[in-house]
């Protein structure tokens, strides 16, 4: 981390607020940010980053389960940070949300905006630097590996050239880890109340050469859009915690390889076989289930 003296960028927003569908059917019980990824919520690990990067004050938007919000955040607080929440009735997607939340933002101090469904490891604090040392309108992180490169970055400049090829510069050489920093002049160009995607203001500030990006090409990233890329992640990520929690009831006569990552009173039964099998929280894998990669989200189902 290269935190440097009088950083100033105490919010972060964490998106909160898709429906995860490539995600079904485990965010038809949980948001996305909130499904266990290693024992705890997903988002936490997110906050968590944020806070070692000097945030103390997160805005999270929501729409889909809502109320199960409250429930992790019963006082609107983690680690002694307010947590505000801005409930959309309606999706206002990636541009939308933003404008929704300018009124819990500070008009002074950038703001740091992350994906509430990442998973990874890279150095936030490089970015949230770079943004500071320039004060562009955004400064997005991208990796130079992934499956989805349709971003274009001028490597000596630092300069964003395209995204998704639409004004035909640049097919893409990196992929947006779905992390930026912005300025409050951004809220500025976003239409009040509408259901809009960020990505065209990103595209105008692209004409007018003002947005950045840095690499974050250090550590792990992925986005765990599907069960199987949310089974690979537990497999890839070091495990920060037990992989087994120590309230979980494992039966002496049923085997779990060290794959598997089972939860705080998760119950796994006699003359069962798991390998690389995630049980959430408080599931019983009844006596005899036999299974390989396979997520056991509640008593009653698997994935």
């Amino acid at each position: 981390m290269h935190i440097t003296a009088g950083l100033r960028i105490s919010r972060a927003f964490i998106l909160g607020a898709g429906l995860g569908t490539r995600l079904r059917p485990l965010t038809g019980i949980l948001p996305k940010p909130l499904i266990p990824f290693f024992h705890e919520p997903l988002i936490l690990h997110s906050m968590r980053r944020c806070y070692d990067c000097g945030i103390r004050e997160f805005i999270i938007n929501t729409h889909h389960l809502a109320a199960a919000w409250d429930k992790v955040f019963p006082e609107h607080s983690w680690n002694g940070c307010p947590v505000h929440f801005s409930h959309e009735p309606l999706l206002l997607d990636s541009g939308g949300g933003v404008k929704k939340i300018e009124p819990l933002a500070s008009p002074e101090e950038p703001l740091l905006v992350v994906n509430g469904d990442m998973a990874a490891t890279f150095d936030l604090g490089r970015l949230l630097e770079e943004h500071l040392s320039r004060r562009p309108p955004v400064t997005l992180a991208l990796r130079t590996s992934g499956d989805k490169k349709n971003v274009g970055f001028d490597f000596s400049s630092g300069l964003v050239t395209d995204m998704r090829h639409a004004l035909g510069r640049d097919s893409g050489s990196c992929q947006f880890t779905g992390a930026y920093c912005m300025e409050p002049e951004v809220f500025g160009r976003i239409p009040s109340g509408e259901a809009v995607s960020i990505i065209p203001l990103f595209l105008d500030y692209i004409r007018e050469g003002r947005l950045r990006g840095i690499l974050a090409d250090d550590g792990l990233w992925m986005d765990m859009g599907t069960p199987e890329a949310y089974l690979q992640a537990h497999l890839d990520f070091p495990s920060p915690v037990p992989r087994i929690h120590p309230r979980a009831r494992v039966s002496p006569r049923a085997f779990t390889d060290s794959n598997c990552v089972i939860g705080p009173g998760a119950t796994v039964e006699e003359g069962c076989r798991l390998q690389g099998c995630v049980v959430w929280p408080g599931v019983r894998v009844p006596s005899g289930t036999c299974a390989e990669r396979r997520i056991f989200y509640c008593s009653l189902n698997g994935y």
